[in-house]
């Protein structure tokens, strides 16, 4: 996974060629096999893009170094520091994202092969995804013509991801990378460049990714000098801000911690970014407030679920054997047919023990049944699926001499079952968020956020005081959580494990994606909206959306591209009538 010496987003994240095996050194051009009505097809002459792409650039320590250059283009950018690059930080993982609008959780690039790692969770036999460049998606447009160049000293990702640009370059360091670009930005006329600094990398590893290590600071300076060179190229162009309105992007591939990278920590996989244009008015994006979310959808093979395995967590949430409470928030549409949604038994339908909840309609309800063969359906009726967010709450807990089951919705008791006599309820099958067959093959579809588990039997008074608690640090029974899973990351194929002392994630099926949510659930932090400070994640994947948005380039479906065309929300300020 090295580049010459070395070896998120932005908020959104970041992806490779097209799963080829390069058996020799030619080139293999792949555009997509998409030739769909184009609609507009005028040439957009005015609309240009600079990417300035730093590996090893860490968000937080860029932020505490203030670089003169960087500091500067804030008065007229559309900036983060709190964005994503992907849920790994591998050079290869982020070059891919970045370069074809899709994230690690589907082209699974990791190492410099460029080769898809196979999931374990894949069907055997099944065909390798072909997610091309974005210089692939250009050349198979009408805007063929446009003259892409990439310029960077990695040459096997030159060679292997992006074989379809124009203009290859590869430099021999930073400085060339830098010179090469003037040049073409000085004498030539380019439509859409990306350029790779790696040296501020090449610093963190070499000592610390830290703004305290001088070693770093200082190649993180020299790059921002060289920023501030290609700007003033830029402004020099007789058409500048005329008839050239030229974007500009500079973001972070990766960060690292330590004097490493390729992991999963925040420094590794949080981004910078900033896009900067003579029109624009400053306004700063921050995750805060902002919510990210899963349709768990489906049935049979084609389901959308999370789970976690028994033997991973060993065994901690079967219920039966002590005191335990289960709840989720959860917002959908009414169901059908009793679909089951939310379990831990190997079959709803068979004799196998352990619990399943499903939908009746706009209610949900509960089965129960235990290793000696008891059995109990909860269906009291109660509104939960109407597409506002609602909390479910299943206590096991001991009371007046007895084992109860009880049941809960946005902390109302709903109904409940002695099991004082009925032993234990274990079993292997895994915690499972999504689907499983009932009396009928149906779905539900719906998101889920802020699932917890407790070791302890959680009161009413216990359950109501805290369904919107924003911290849940600061949960009365927060020693007592051995499981909790926001359902809110973002990105990545996993809902990480939260709960302290815990880390086992729920692992996504194949078929999910991450989808911004207007309706948010009511424990999430407020949504920010003020003239200099605005929610909105920003991914190193939809990178390639705000860029195709720029260009004027119509973008087909079929790409499956991520992000969105966040910048047409601010098209007063650039778009000349």
């Amino acid at each position: 996974m090295k580049k010459n010496k070395l070896n998120i987003g932005l908020l959104f994240s970041s992806i490779g060629i097209m799963i080829i095996l390069f058996a020799s050194c030619k080139r293999y051009v792949d555009p997509p096999p998409y030739f769909e009505a184009p609609g507009d097809t005028t040439r957009p002459a005015a609309r240009k893009v600079l990417v300035i792409a730093i590996d090893g650039a860490v968000a937080a320590e860029y932020k505490k170094m203030s670089l003169p250059i960087l500091q500067s283009m804030l008065a007229k950018s559309k900036y983060t520091w709190d964005g994503i690059s992907d849920e790994i930080s591998t050079d290869a993982t982020s070059w891919k994202t970045l370069m074809t609008g899709v994230s690690y959780s589907r082209h699974k690039i990791k190492d410099s092969t460029f080769i898809y790692t196979q999931s374990i969770n894949d069907p055997q036999h099944s065909s390798v995804p072909n997610f091309p460049s974005i210089f692939s998606y250009i050349l198979s447009s009408p805007r063929n013509d446009m003259r892409t160049t990439l310029i960077s000293p990695w040459s096997t990702m030159v060679e292997k991801l992006v074989p379809e640009v124009q203009d290859p370059v590869i430099a021999a360091n930073d400085v060339a990378v830098k010179d090469s670009a003037l040049k073409r930005i000085k004498t030539g006329n380019p439509d859409f460049m990306v350029l790779n600094f790696n040296s501020v990398a090449i610093a963190g590893k070499a000592g610390a990714f830290l703004a305290d290590n001088v070693g770093y600071k200082d190649a993180a300076l020299r790059v921002d000098a060289y920023i501030g060179e290609l700007l003033t190229a830029l402004k020099s162009r007789p058409g500048y801000d005329k008839n050239e309105e030229w974007l500009v992007i500079v973001t972070s591939t990766h960060g690292g911690v330590g004097s490493n990278y390729g992991g999963s920590s925040d420094n590794e996989t949080k981004s910078f970014s900033l896009y900067y244009h003579e029109k624009f008015k400053p306004l700063e994006f921050t995750k805060e407030g902002t919510f990210a979310g899963v349709e768990l959808k489906g049935t049979a093979g084609s389901a959308v679920t999370a789970s976690v395995s028994d033997a991973l967590t060993q065994g901690r949430y079967n219920f039966g054997t002590g005191q335990m409470t289960i709840q989720v928030k959860i917002i959908g549409n009414p169901g059908s047919s009793f679909p089951h949604f939310f379990h831990k038994k190997d079959n709803a339908l068979g004799a196998s023990s352990g619990f399943s909840c499903f939908s009746s309609g706009a209610s949900w309800a509960m089965e129960i049944r235990s290793n000696s063969g008891s059995r109990v359906r909860l269906q009291g009726a109660n509104t939960t699926f109407n597409n506002i967010w609602h909390t479910i709450s299943i206590v096991v807990i001991d009371s007046a001499s007895k084992k109860w089951v009880k049941r809960y919705t946005d902390g109302t008791f709903i109904d409940q079952q002695d099991i004082s006599t009925w032993g234990t309820i274990t079993t292997t099958a895994p915690l499972t968020l999504g689907y499983q067959q009932g009396n009928f093959v149906s779905e539900q579809r719906y998101i889920p956020a802020d699932m917890m588990v407790f070791n302890t039997g959680l009161t009413t008074d216990e359950i109501r005081a805290n369904l919107c608690l924003k911290n849940v640090a600061q949960h009365p029974k927060y020693a007592n959580l051995i499981g909790y899973w926001p359902c809110t990351d973002g990105l990545g194929s996993l809902y990480k494990n939260l709960a302290p002392g815990y880390n086992e994630p729920m692992q996504l099926s194949s078929g999910f994606q991450w989808l911004p949510q207007p309706i948010v659930p009511c424990n999430a932090p407020p949504v920010i909206s003020e003239p200099t400070r605005q929610s909105l994640l920003l991914s190193s994947s939809g990178m390639a959306t705000t860029v195709f948005y720029w260009l004027k380039m119509n973008i087909l479906p079929v790409w499956g591209l991520e992000g969105s065309k966040w910048l047409e929300l601010y098209e007063q300020e650039f778009v000349k009538l």
